[in-house]
């Protein structure tokens, strides 16, 4: 008798009453759950990777007010902090930094030093030049020792962040203030002679 009530459940469209009823929605319960599940993981997947940016200065306080302003971006984030060279170096060779934000004056090793260092041993990798000094022969330096940018303390904080930006996109950036300082001695009436 019971079977004939699940055919003729089966044939009106309808779900069985009864202890077959609570097995179905047990089942269909359990696929919510795991489509639910699946749907958490694809989007948790899909998300865009944050850039990896590896802060490096001997002033804490410059490197925290970096972390808060890199860590602020949807793109981006602060991976490590050094306050040395070899700090810098330790980090980059877990592999797992996208961009380097240098300072130009450490203690020990020189960031300009510290640059070189990183272009022969992960050439990909771009760096950026954070000073204080505003001058171009500080920026002509940084670009031969191999970063891909030079911004000064000057400068806006979004300088920073569109500079880390045109590095990850393979282009230079070099701080609006040198450029200006470089344009004026171009167009001096000294170099038109």
């Amino acid at each position: 008798m019971h079977i004939t009530f699940l055919r003729q459940a089966e044939f009106a469209g309808r779900r069985p009453l009864g202890p077959a009823s609570s097995k179905f929605k047990e089942e269909a319960a359990l696929k919510r759950k795991v489509t639910d599940m699946n749907q958490n993981i694809d989007q948790i997947q899909n998300k865009q990777r944050k850039n990896q940016v590896l802060v490096v200065d001997d002033h804490a306080v410059v490197r925290e007010g970096l972390a808060m302003l890199i860590n602020s971006e949807d793109d981006l984030e602060v991976c490590a902090s050094a306050e040395n060279a070899e700090q810098a170096l330790e980090e980059i060779t877990k592999g797992n930094v996208d961009v380097a934000v240098v300072d130009i004056s450490l203690d020990g090793m020189s960031g300009l030093q510290l640059t070189e260092l990183i272009k022969t041993r992960n050439p990909h990798l771009p760096v950026l030049i954070l000073t204080m000094h505003d001058e171009e022969l500080y920026a002509k330096r940084a670009f031969r020792a191999g970063a891909k940018g030079f911004v000064t303390k000057h400068e806006a904080s979004e300088t920073v962040i569109t500079a880390i930006r045109m590095m990850l996109a393979g282009r230079d950036y070099i701080s609006d203030s040198i450029t200006q300082k470089f344009l004026r001695k171009l167009h001096s009436p000294e170099n038109n002679s």
